[in-house]
């Protein structure tokens, strides 16, 4: 400890010395002019370094193939993370809420659905990610997007029902549309609400099934422009997931109820469980 001292009170002497010769210098005479070359353009506030949890996060997607996963912000930030270093943050051009973010999988790209109707595709291939298009819509209020594996099609989901179709790679929409009207039975003349999600059966991508609020369902055939098979269930839907064989799928529901369903038998569903919570007494588990 007393060797520490010693070394701090010769550094301390060291600068007064220092300061005592300056100081009779600037007596001698004034020390020599400056030149300063640096100016205020050469200068730009930048982000070196964003530490925490996004704040307000609304969404998130995975790219299983790069293992890289997304995170949409109220603040309309998306946030990157991949392997240890991977780690990027891109801003809209609007500050609107990130709603859906779906992954190009593996192909580098990623879009990104915000709540003031515009979708945006990103090129994430380089090392500055950057917005490459955006496509505004004004008629409908966007509510659910979804791009198939290797497909160069963006379905779009919105809040009367209808699903619209965008060319990924002009980024503009095709003349196409399944409208709600469409999709339920000629009978019928409820509305099925909006559009809740839209996948592709895993084993047929020509066949998509797209689930609406109500808890209206219909699995329509690309190739036909025509509803293959309708399904209906009285509890609102909450979103449903395909079995791998597309031959079944579950539905989720109010109550925490989960109904599965066969292609072969859309009358009904096959079994109805409720795995986390009591149902109420008007609905029958099977």
């Amino acid at each position: 400890m007393a060797s520490r001292s010693k070394k701090l009170l010769k550094v301390i002497d060291g600068i007064r010395s220092w300061n005592i010769s300056a100081s009779q210098a600037n007596s001698h005479g004034s020390l020599p002019d400056i030149v300063e070359l640096l100016k205020s353009d050469h200068f730009q506030v930048g982000k070196i370094a964003i530490h925490g949890f996004p704040y307000h996060p609304t969404c998130m997607a995975f790219d299983p193939v790069q293992k890289i996963i997304a995170l949409g912000t109220k603040a309309g930030i998306i946030r990157i993370f991949g392997r240890p270093g991977v780690d990027y943050v891109v801003s809209h051009p609007s500050s609107s809420a990130v709603i859906q973010i779906v992954f190009l999988v593996n192909e580098g790209g990623l879009v990104s659905i915000c709540q003031d109707d515009v979708v945006h595709l990103w090129n994430i291939r380089q090392k500055n990610p950057e917005l490459v298009h955006s496509l505004q819509f004004k008629r409908e209020h966007l509510v659910c997007g979804h791009v198939p594996v290797g497909s160069g099609w963006l379905y779009l989901g919105t809040d009367k029902g209808n699903v619209h179709f965008v060319n990924v790679q002009r980024f503009a929409t095709s003349g196409y549309v399944i409208n709600w009207n469409k999709a339920i039975e000629m009978n019928q003349s409820t509305h099925p609400g909006r559009v809740i999600q839209i996948t592709e059966n895993p084993q047929d991508s020509s066949k998509l099934l797209i689930g609406y609020s109500s808890g209206f369902l219909v699995l329509w055939d690309l190739r036909t422009k025509s509803a293959e098979a309708r399904f209906k269930y009285s509890e609102n839907l909450n979103g449903f997931c395909w079995h791998w064989e597309g031959k079944q799928f579950m539905t989720c529901h109010n109550y925490g109820l989960l109904a599965i369903w066969s292609l072969r038998q859309p009358q009904r569903p096959t079994s109805i469980c409720c795995p986390h919570g009591k149902p109420p007494d008007f609905i029958t588990v099977s």
